[in-house]
């Protein structure tokens, strides 16, 4: 869900911005969105969160290579033609896994929602 343009301005002029890169902001409006309200939001949160949209940007930079170029290469050598992983893919995994952790950190987890509907609320028995 992108961030509507009032919720925008508000983030940033309580939050600045850290990069120029629209790669960055987009994720800074996103995280910061989910985050900002927060009781404990301390200013050392702000380098995590820094951390963590890099990270994001980074995902974003090697799955695209990835997407274009494939997970595979094929090589020649003195053991004969070999199909071999590219670097990129243990970078990515590096990436997704550096990303969890610094979600975690700042508690931006998938959990199950605890609030429920009329409808959920609502069965054939009432």
């Amino acid at each position: 869900f992108p961030v509507t343009i009032e919720h925008q301005d508000e983030i940033l002029n309580k939050f600045p911005c850290p990069s120029e890169k629209e790669s960055f902001l987009r994720y800074w409006l996103i995280y910061l969105s989910d985050i900002k309200h927060r009781d404990n939001l301390k200013p050392s949160h702000f380098q995590q969160l820094k951390i963590l949209c890099d990270l994001s940007v980074e995902y974003d930079e090697i799955k695209m290579v990835l997407d274009l170029e494939g997970r595979t290469y094929s090589s020649e050598g003195r053991n004969g033609f070999q199909i071999k992983i590219r670097p990129e893919v243990a970078q990515l995994n590096r990436v997704v896994s550096e990303i969890r952790n610094y979600s975690k950190i700042l508690g931006l987890v998938l959990v199950k929602d605890q609030t429920s509907t009329k409808e959920e609320e609502t069965n054939e028995f009432d």
